[in-house]
């Protein structure tokens, strides 16, 4: 890794003015293009320098077009400003062009209501019950954005051989070197880097001969949900499921829970495929 910075770092902003900031879309953290889930989290944490209550509640994002890697800006505003909560609308723009449009939902802390959890996880495996990337393939270093953090695979990526199986993944992962943020915003990053990142991923399973696949696919839109803040979890258990591609987009649904089953945050994005480029 030729940058060592944790997710905390390469998130920082710099304001520019009231509702205003620059910030840098690195390479050593994109894929073939500036990462959707980094970018979203550039969006949130400025969202969360926006407005004056302390939590996330939801997000949803869409993605208008790629963007290159270097200077971009984020620019807010403010479209509705109650007791318990706000909505934020946030840009990034890079040359004129609009990247992302992104409206956010922050929330008080705690507040009165409903009370019930059907969502817990059972069972989830402990760190040390499952062997890490690197100890399963030694020989086959995982790409530079996959190396900011420690993977344990559960349903993990086909090995050559494999036949199809259901296009999901599941598996523990914390986040290095900093596994975790105190500000809820600057944390939620980590749970949407990894969905978005293992989004695209989790449709391997179903075409395991596909290496690379000759698609890429670019979000379209993607809508999180911050059931709980993520702050207290070290380490996080992705479940993501690419249930159907067909005619030329693909959907997908996950879920992060922590050590102890706690659903933290769910997400849902659909995908348009294009050719890979060379391909």
């Amino acid at each position: 890794m030729d940058r060592v910075d944790d997710f905390e770092e390469a998130t920082r902003l710099l304001r520019l003015r009231d509702q205003s900031w620059a910030v840098d879309l690195r390479a050593d953290w994109g894929l073939w293009s500036p990462a959707g889930g980094f970018i979203s989290a550039l969006a949130l944490r400025a969202s969360g320098e926006a407005t004056r209550l302390p939590r996330p509640a939801s997000m949803t994002c869409h993605f208008l077009r790629m963007g290159k890697y270097g200077p971009a800006e984020l620019r807010a505003e403010i479209l509705k400003s109650g007791r318990r909560s706000e909505l934020v609308r946030m840009e990034l723009v890079q040359e004129g062009n609009i990247l992302l449009m992104c409206h956010v939902w922050a929330v008080q802390d705690e507040a009165p209501g409903l009370a019930h959890d059907s969502s817990r996880l059972q069972n989830v495996p402990t760190p040390q019950s499952l062997k890490s990337y690197e100890e399963l393939h030694p020989d086959r270093p995982a790409p530079l954005f996959l190396q900011r953090f420690e993977e344990r695979p559960i349903k993990g990526m086909p090995e050559a051989g494999d036949g199809a199986r259901d296009p999901e993944l599941t598996g523990l992962y914390k986040f290095r070197p900093r596994a975790r943020a105190e500000n809820t915003f600057v944390d939620a990053a980590r749970a949407m880097i990894l969905l978005d990142t293992y989004g695209w991923m989790a449709q391997y399973p179903a075409h395991p001969e596909d290496d690379p696949s000759p698609w890429i696919a670019p979000n379209m839109d993607y809508h999180y949900r911050f059931h709980r803040p993520t702050t207290e979890a070290e380490w996080l258990h992705m479940r993501i499921r690419a249930g159907i591609a067909e005619g030329g987009l693909m959907s997908t649904d996950g879920e992060i829970h922590d050590l102890e089953g706690r659903l933290l945050v769910s997400g849902t994005s659909q995908l348009m495929c294009l050719p890979r480029p060379g391909a």
